[in-house]
């Protein structure tokens, strides 16, 4: 599993989850992807086969269904961040732990395919 962090979460999370094996970018990190479109980011995401991290629901849920409409281009997954976590630096502990136990949880799956 790849991940994308949209703008609002931090690259302080895309380098503490690479920094235990994962494979995780953020678009705050790339100059050249901050301040694209939802839609863009979508289209970066699915090129790079990367599942989107976002608290961004109303934007992303209609962009969801419209890649698994017939003839739409699909996506590789999306995980929304509840939005109880105010992305304070106090939510970045949790938010890393949850994205390791959702790493950990898919690779066990991989392996019983």
């Amino acid at each position: 599993m790849k991940l994308l962090l949209d703008e609002m979460l931090t690259p302080d999370i895309a380098r503490e989850l690479r920094a235990r094996g994962h494979d995780v970018e953020a678009v705050a990190g790339h100059p050249d992807w901050e301040g694209l479109s939802d839609s863009q980011i979508m289209v970066i995401a699915l090129t790079e086969r990367r599942a989107i991290v976002t608290n961004n629901l109303r934007d992303y849920r209609p962009l969801h269904s419209e890649a698994i409409t017939l003839g739409g281009r699909g996506h590789l997954g999306m995980i929304f961040v509840p939005s109880s976590y105010r992305l304070t630096r106090a939510d970045t502990g949790p938010i890393i732990a949850a994205l390791a136990l959702s790493f950990h949880r898919g690779l066990r799956a991989d392996r019983r395919a």
